[in-house]
Formats: C-alpha cells, sequence, structure tokens
C-alpha cells in the first residue's frame, strides 16, 4: 500500500510539473489564427506555429527535450503563444492572412513539406522568422529572442544573430 502511494504520489509530481511548463502551447479555440495573432498582440505576445506531422522523430524530440526546457518555458511563457498545425490535417482554419482552408491547404502555401517547422509571426500578422529541422533548446531560445528583439528588421539573419550569442 505504501508503494501504492509513493508511485501516484511521484505521477502527481511529474503530470503536474509537465502541464506547468508548457503554458505557453495552447490550442485555438476557433481555429482562426489571424483573430489569434490580434488577440496575442493585444496582451503583447506573438504567435509561434508550430507544423509537424505523424511520424516525425524531429518533431518528437522537439515536443519532448525542448518545448519543456525551463530555459524555453519561462522565455516562452513571457512572450508568445505555440499552436500546432498537422501539415496533413484536415482541420478548418482561417490562416493568418484570412483566407480560410484547411491545414493542409495552409501547408501548401507555405510550402512546408520537411517537419518540424515554426513560424514566428509578428503583432502585424507578418512572418518574423520561419525555421525548420530539430533545434536545440539554446538554439530555440534564441529564435524566439529574435523575434522579441525584432532582430528581424534588421539586416542581421536568425543565422548570423545565432553566431554571435555563442
Amino acid at each position: 500500500m505504501k508503494n501504492l502511494f509513493v508511485l501516484i504520489s511521484i505521477m502527481v509530481f511529474f503530470f503536474n510539473t509537465v502541464a506547468a511548463r508548457e503554458e505557453y502551447r495552447e490550442e485555438s479555440i476557433d481555429n482562426d489564427y489571424s483573430n489569434e495573432i490580434k488577440e496575442l498582440a493585444s496582451k503583447e505576445k506573438n504567435l509561434v506555429l508550430f507544423f509537424h506531422q505523424s511520424g516525425c522523430p524531429y518533431c518528437d524530440k522537439m515536443r519532448s527535450r525542448v518545448h519543456p526546457s525551463p530555459m524555453v518555458v519561462d522565455y516562452f511563457n513571457i512572450n508568445f503563444v505555440m499552436m500546432d498545425s498537422n501539415i496533413k490535417g484536415n482541420l478548418e482554419i482561417t490562416m493568418p492572412d484570412g483566407t480560410k482552408g484547411t491545414e493542409r491547404d495552409f501547408a501548401k502555401k507555405l510550402r512546408i513539406r520537411a517537419t518540424p517547422v515554426y513560424i514566428f509571426y509578428n503583432r502585424e500578422g507578418k512572418q518574423a522568422l520561419r525555421i525548420t529541422g530539430y533545434f536545440d533548446e539554446k538554439s530555440f531560445f534564441y529564435a524566439g529572442k529574435y523575434v522579441v528583439e525584432e532582430m528581424y528588421n534588421t539586416k542581421k539573419s536568425f543565422f548570423r544573430y545565432l553566431q554571435e550569442q555563442r
């Protein structure tokens, strides 16, 4: 009986910790990304769309290793909300430019073929940064910082910025 209590206590702690660490990840209620961007701008936050597909090992690595990293969570909770989009999905959405279609249509429009892809939007709904592939937690953190500091408005590329941070 004592072992069962210990096991339950560990499970409760683990699930509460994981839930608390990924607060910046949300689901859209109405799947209208243009409205999400406006709503987040009023809260001084930016939208990040995480494009993924089923069976993608790098998407799974990002979810399990990078998204819950304390460095990422602390910074992203303050500055971003991240939402998922399945590049092969049939969910009806409204894209940031107001166009309606499916997640698949959106991925085609953005020419997303490989995953994971992260698109960071600024508060005006313009694409501020697009990164493709696996990024370690430090690099992903700096991607967020690049957007928050509006480095995309300079002539400095994200990868140059990233080199300067190391």
